[in-house]
């Protein structure tokens, strides 16, 4: 009888180690570079995130092999609308968001790959710790990367079923969204 006691606690103790998916930051700023590299496609935008009314805003300069544009865009998936305002010609199009809201979290469904530190572990200055999760959902598989502190998202690599893979690195991370009109499109957009 007393086996089974210590069984069950032993058992209880050791489902109480195993990690869960921490909450991601639901308004956030941050810079980001995302690469799509069969498209020979590089951005490098300041982004603003907000799940709570789900909407995002990149400002961004992208290449696409030789060629640099640079825009300013709005999603609103809420409305279901992005605005896009090319930065040099200044015009503006308004056009139906067409995926599917993705949030920078990790979905209850993950699988925890392990922790790791970027940088080093030799001391406290020198490195971060961080989770490693990934899995699927409906529009592709996926692997982030997130600090263990805070759950702050450092990586994301996504393979879409419509997209293919698609890389993004944030950091300058900053909690919260410092100006609340961030998600008003440009007057050119109206």
């Amino acid at each position: 009888m007393h086996v089974l006691i210590y069984l069950a606690g032993f058992l209880a103790f050791a489902a109480a180690q195993a990690p869960k998916p921490c909450d991601a930051p639901v308004r956030m700023e941050a810079k980001i570079i995302t690469l799509d590299l069969s498209k020979k496609f590089e951005s490098r935008a300041r982004y603003t995130y907000d799940a709570v009314y789900r909407r995002e805003r990149i400002v961004d300069e992208v290449n696409i092999v030789d060629k640099k544009e640079y825009y300013d865009i709005i999603r609103l998936h809420d409305v279901g609308k992005e605005y896009r305002l090319n930065l040099k010609t200044k015009i503006c199009q308004t056009v139906p968001i067409t995926t599917p809201w993705r949030a920078i979290e990790i979905p209850r469904n993950a699988t925890n790959y392990g922790e790791a530190f970027i940088g080093s572990s030799s001391s406290f200055a020198d490195g971060v710790l961080v989770q490693i999760w990934g899995g699927d959902t409906p529009e592709g598989r996926y692997l982030g990367v997130w600090t263990l502190k805070d759950c702050i998202p450092i990586h994301d690599t996504f393979i879409s079923k419509r997209f293919g893979l698609i890389q993004t690195s944030l950091f300058d991370v900053v909690l919260g969204i410092v100006d609340p009109n961030v998600f008003i499109p440009p007057k050119e957009c109206h």
